[in-house]
């Protein structure tokens, strides 16, 4: 009964953890599928796309040779960059490029 009570506040404290924080801390720690620092995004007919990752940042390289400098948005990302008009989303071995006027290119490693 007495170690009951002496662990009483850990157990209330370690209960007031939001259950979406748990969540997304048990997805993170789950998760094996981390960026590799440069990678070629093959887009079918559209063309390759090459992505040189530097975490806060990526540099772009679209499948007409055009290239381009995207900061993590929000700023906290690893796998969200944008600037207008460009929007790259990094999902394991996908990477979708978005940009004004075009239809949205999915690219696979």
């Amino acid at each position: 009964m007495r170690t009951l009570l002496l662990c009483a506040p850990a157990f209330l404290a370690a209960s007031c953890v939001p259950a979406d924080k748990a969540t997304s801390a048990n997805v993170t720690a789950g998760s094996s599928t981390a960026q590799p620092r440069l990678a070629t995004y093959n887009c079918g007919e559209g063309g390759s796309l090459t992505v040189e990752n530097f975490r806060s940042s990526v540099h772009l390289t679209e499948p007409d040779g055009t290239s381009v400098d995207l900061p993590a948005a929000p700023p906290t990302q690893q796998s969200r960059f944008g600037e207008a008009p460009y929007a790259l989303v990094l999902e394991g071995n996908e990477a979708l490029l978005m940009k004004s006027g075009n239809e949205p290119l999915t690219c696979r490693r």
